[in-house]
């Protein structure tokens, strides 16, 4: 297993710890295949700060889609949020963050992060995140 496939399956299952219930198993094994599945349609190398955002935001949205049509879950809104290590610059956090409300109008959340080598990212991408510092797309 390289180390990409370790990483996107280490941020699906981290997702997952935050979803309640028995959802949980279900809705674990349908971001492991969405990460698997993206993994393996991509071109190994580095990639830019949108193809991780999308990345991210697939696992995510399958995350989404199962506790909208199977806990009856409302999805509020969420985030994908990408932030250069400020110690040693050698790795980018990649998290997202899913807001649900459920029937009793209280909110769920469903979250997770994992930090991805510098070196999985293009030049152009490290540079715009250290210009920025943190990179934030919205989920709808």
């Amino acid at each position: 297993m390289s180390l990409l496939t370790g990483t996107l399956i280490a941020l699906a299952k981290g997702a997952l710890t935050s979803v309640i219930g028995p959802f949980v198993e279900e809705a674990r094994d349908a971001a492991l295949n969405a990460a698997q599945d993206t993994l393996r349609s991509t071109v190994a190398g580095k990639m830019s700060i949108e193809e991780w955002a999308g990345i991210v935001a697939e696992g995510a949205d399958k995350v989404k889609e199962r506790a909208v049509s199977e806990k009856g879950l409302c999805f509020v809104g969420g985030k994908v949020k990408l932030v250069m290590s400020e110690d040693t610059m050698d790795t980018v956090n990649v998290s997202f963050q899913l807001y649900f409300l459920d029937e009793c109008e209280k909110w769920q959340m469903a979250d997770a992060d994992t930090n991805i080598p510098s070196s999985k990212f293009t030049v152009e991408a490290l540079n715009e995140l250290q210009s920025k510092g943190e990179i934030t797309f919205e989920m709808e």
